[in-house]
Order: C-alpha cells, then sequence, then structure tokens
C-alpha cells in the first residue's frame, strides 16, 4: 500500500417553512469584519467542482426531548450572527477569481417535516444531497427538522466552499447551546486556509505522481440529480471501546481500524473489487495546525490509500492505514497541497478543469471522512444528544461509496452513502470490527494467523 497526496495537481410529505421575523433577531454585539474576500485555493476548486457535480454535504443529530420550531428558528438567527461566513454568497463565473460576499442578512432556511425521525432521517438526507444550492444566493447552508412527538432530527446543509463536516458538526452543538439557553460570542470571519498556512503558487515539493493517480482516474456518473441512499448504523459504546483500546495495543488507531474493516467488508458484499487495487480517501482535520478554533470554513487536506488485493492480516491492515495517513498530519504536507490547487485554480480555472484536476487527485472507491471524537455535552437543557451522523456526501464518482463517521457518547456513529450501495456494507464491517476485537480469535493469531478477506 502506498499514499497519494491530495495536493498533486495534475414524494416528500407535505412540509412547512419558519420564516424569520423582526421580533427574533438576536441580540448579539455585531462584530467587525470586511464584507468579502476572494475564495482560498480549496474553496474555489470546491466551488467549481460543485458547478459539475454536486459536492455539498450534511450533517444529522437525533436529539430526545421536546422543543418547538420558533425555538429553533431563534437558535439558527443567533447560530448565523456567530458566524459570518453563514450569511454570505459567492459571486464570480468560471474562469475568474470568484469571491465571497456577505449579502443581505437572509435567514438560514429551515425546512420542518413532521414525522418520527428515526424513520425518515435518512431519506431527508438523501433528499438534501440531490438538492443543490445556487452559490449566488445567500446562505450556502440550510437546515431541516424532523420533529416527532419526542424525538428529534436535525440537520445542517452545507455548500463545501464555506465549511466542511467539524464545521456542521460544531454548528448543530451551538445551537442546541443557543437553544439551551447558553450565551455564544460571534466569531470573526477568517481568511482562507491558503492565507493562515501561507501556501503559494510556488511551492510544490512532492508532486510526483503517485500510486493512486497512476491508477485509472475516477469516471463521474450522471449529472441527473438522483436521491443517493443514506444509511446509519450506531455501534454500542462497548464495542466502540473495545476498538479503540484494541487499535491502541496494535499500534494503530480506530480509523486505521474501519479503513481494515470497510476494506475487507467491501471486498466481500463487491465481487468486482476483490482482486483490483482499492483506494480509501481520509480527509485530515488540519485545524490543529492552525488557529481556527471552532469556527465555520474549510479545514481539511486529504490522503489516499491505496490497498492491493493481497490478503492480509486485519491489524496489519490497520497498522498499513494508520501509518498512510500519519504521515500526511503536517503542515507542510498540507500547505503544498494548496500551493497545487493554487497553480490550478489560482488565476482562475473553468469547470471542465476542476473536474478532470477532481477525477485525478480525489479518485477513489471509498471515502472515510471521520470526524473523530466529538466531546459535546450530551444534555442540553430539556434535550439531550443522542447520535450525530456525517458528513454524508459524494463527489459524482461512479460507484463511490462514503462513509461518515463521528463518536459521539462513546458510541462510533457510522453513516453509509452512494447511488449503488451494497446490501449490509455497514453491518459486515461492524461484524468485522467485532471479530478482530475478539480476544480469543487474538490468540489464534499468534498460533495460526488467520486473514479475515
Amino acid at each position: 500500500m502506498k499514499t497519494s497526496r491530495l495536493h498533486n495537481a495534475a414524494m416528500l410529505d407535505p412540509t412547512r417553512r419558519v420564516l424569520r421575523t423582526q421580533g427574533d433577531r438576536p441580540a448579539v454585539t455585531e462584530h467587525a469584519h470586511k464584507s468579502s474576500r476572494s475564495l482560498g485555493a480549496l474553496e474555489h476548486l470546491f466551488w467549481l467542482m460543485d458547478q459539475n457535480r454536486p459536492v455539498h454535504f450534511v450533517v444529522t443529530a437525533l436529539i430526545s426531548g421536546e422543543t418547538s420550531p420558533r425555538d429553533w428558528r431563534r437558535a439558527l438567527n443567533l447560530l448565523q450572527e456567530r458566524h459570518p461566513i453563514m450569511s454570505v454568497c459567492i459571486d464570480g463565473e468560471p474562469g475568474s477569481v470568484p469571491s465571497f460576499r456577505q449579502a443581505d442578512v437572509a435567514p438560514i432556511p429551515l425546512r420542518i417535516v413532521e414525522d418520527e425521525p428515526e424513520l425518515r432521517w435518512e431519506v431527508e438526507a438523501g433528499e438534501e444531497l440531490a438538492t443543490p444550492f445556487n452559490p449566488r444566493q445567500a446562505p450556502l447552508i440550510r437546515a431541516v427538522l424532523i420533529q416527532g412527538i419526542r424525538n428529534t432530527a436535525f440537520m445542517l446543509v452545507a455548500h463545501h466552499s464555506i465549511a466542511d463536516g467539524l464545521s456542521l458538526a460544531y454548528a448543530i452543538r451551538d445551537t442546541l447551546d443557543l437553544l439551551a439557553g447558553r450565551a455564544l460570542k460571534p466569531l470573526p470571519w477568517l481568511p482562507s486556509q491558503d492565507d493562515m498556512m501561507n501556501a503559494s503558487d510556488s511551492v510544490t515539493n512532492g508532486r510526483e505522481q503517485s500510486e493512486a493517480q497512476a491508477l485509472d482516474p475516477a469516471v463521474y456518473r450522471p449529472n441527473d440529480n438522483a436521491r443517493p441512499t443514506v444509511e446509519g448504523l450506531r455501534l454500542s459504546p462497548s464495542l466502540t471501546s473495545k476498538i479503540r483500546d484494541r487499535a491502541r495495543r496494535e499500534g494503530t488507531t480506530v480509523h486505521g481500524a474501519l479503513c481494515a474493516a470497510l476494506l475487507l467488508a467491501a471486498r466481500e458484499v463487491f465481487a468486482e473489487w476483490r482482486k483490483t487495487p482499492l483506494r480509501i480517501m481520509s480527509p485530515i482535520n488540519v485545524r490543529p495546525l492552525i488557529d481556527v478554533g471552532e469556527s465555520c470554513g474549510v479545514f481539511v487536506s486529504a490522503t489516499t490509500s491505496v490497498f492491493d488485493g493481497e490478503a492480509k492480516e486485519f491489524w496489519d491492515l490497520a497498522r498499513e492505514a494508520r501509518n498512510s495517513i500519519a504521515s500526511s498530519q503536517t503542515s507542510e504536507y498540507a500547505t503544498a497541497g494548496l500551493a497545487g490547487f493554487r497553480q490550478v485554480v489560482g488565476n482562475g480555472a473553468e469547470v471542465a478543469t476542476a473536474a478532470e484536476l477532481g477525477a485525478q487527485v480525489f479518485a477513489n472507491e471509498v471515502m472515510v471522512s471521520n470526524l473523530g471524537i466529538l466531546s459535546f455535552d450530551r444534555q442540553f437543557g430539556p434535550l439531550a444528544l443522542e447520535a450525530l451522523f456525517g458528513p454524508a456526501v459524494l463527489t459524482g464518482f461512479e460507484g463511490q461509496q462514503t462513509i461518515g463517521v463521528a463518536t459521539v457518547g462513546g458510541a462510533l456513529c457510522l453513516l453509509h452513502t452512494g447511488h449503488t450501495p451494497p446490501d449490509g456494507l455497514l453491518e459486515k464491517t461492524q461484524s468485522i470490527l467485532a471479530q478482530a476485537c475478539d480476544e480469543n480469535l487474538r490468540i489464534r493469531h499468534h498460533t495460526s494467523p488467520v486473514c479475515l478477506a
């Protein structure tokens, strides 16, 4: 297995909307910031790619407790005041250098669906993925509330130029804080990741063709706005703890174990993937490398690991996945990636150019987007956060399967998104993880190695 640097540059039920009224305007201190700025390289690339195939995404929280739509409306108003990028549109045409512009304050759209959340949220997440944004119209974020008798599902949906997965996870937490009456300070409008990491067009060390790029570029599926299938699975806290503890003893991480389990599960349910190299892309959180706190924005890099068809023991695969990702979690890696993108889009690029670049550097069969351990409070006044799933996202590639991962309340929450999802991928992944953590299986590995492939 080798690593590819991301920077190598070559039927709905009737619903109703709750509108904002003057009486709902939040009493928060206005923050001084510019009304516009140019998009950074990755923001620019996402803007262009979204015009080829939608790349916006969804994060969903399952919540117990009773609230009113007016409470959610007011909390969203306050959320928008806290995060200035939630009030922008994008000005510009392909071939130009686009800019964010803070428009007249239009509220974050809130769509209300009255149904039992557990029965409805996956379908609604798919519907949102099939509904693109108009980048010229602010805001580039919207919300869905699925309200049952005692439980709620709350979704945030964002254009990928203004947010990453962690941004929406933090924004959901902020919304719950605001619902509970907690005061939150407004945050500044941050520069682009390029500016914060001092990326320039000339920093392109390590742009040799990788093994992942040497494989065929990704092929785009038809641009038909079809609704993908979205399916969630919450692992028990007990199994989650076993995975974490065993991964630590084996010299890897939970993410490494997830990649290994998904690789083996995918090869079992996709017959055509059993003897071919598979690319697993892992977005990387760069917030620890720059001082952005919990602001909303695009603060990511990524790496793609290539797994050949050779049979290997589970924990060997997990260690390989971990090692390939660890080598990419540096400021130098992320900065070089941005520099590569700037060379392509920095002075303006066409949609077709961005689409071709995306098919090369983002090519993957499986993407595992792991938000990590979210150390959120479980209780927010009368509400309790039961689970958080996401991100649900696709990049428009034929056959691509995306797994969103978040750990909340000690439990791993897995979310599978795809247009051609195989039956039982998450269940098979869970079974493989449970087998890999079984102590009896561990003993057998020492005496007579067992391959889970």
